[in-house]
């Protein structure tokens, strides 16, 4: 009960049909801010000298040069890191594959020895006479 009442407490007031919250006007406006700030963004005159050194917000600019070494690595490792991964699984399977067709070829010939084998097995191959004379 206490914490449907603080829910309650909490949560924005109803709002009737047809009318706007000042919560989702404001998030509205400022979007639309956003979007009228970089349309209105003219590369031009932004690196002009004059006004790159002086009026301009460069903090963003020189944000964006320091730490693109260090994000092209991180998504460089990332992509790798990925394919890597994708690739030592694609290898485990393929050996299994193949250690799994090496041994039914290797069943295969077995199996084809033994039908060919005579009746009293195989006899041992003796170099000279086993009893002396």
């Amino acid at each position: 009960m206490a914490l449907r009442l603080a829910l309650r407490r909490l949560s924005s007031k109803p709002v009737p049909l047809g009318l706007e919250s000042s919560q989702a006007a404001s998030l509205k406006q400022s979007i639309t801010g956003f979007f009228g700030q970089v349309k209105s963004l003219n590369l031009g005159k932004f690196f002009e000298e004059k006004y790159f050194w002086e009026k301009a917000n460069v903090g963003p600019f020189f944000l964006l040069l320091f730490f693109t070494p260090t994000i092209y690595r991180s998504f460089k490792d990332f992509y790798w890191t990925r394919q890597l991964r994708k690739l030592s699984t694609e290898e485990i399977i393929s050996d299994r594959y193949e250690w799994l067709r090496l041994n039914m070829i290797q069943d295969e010939v077995e199996a084809a020895l033994i039908s060919k084998m005579p009746a009293g097995g195989v006899q041992p191959l003796e170099l000279g006479p086993s009893s002396p004379p």
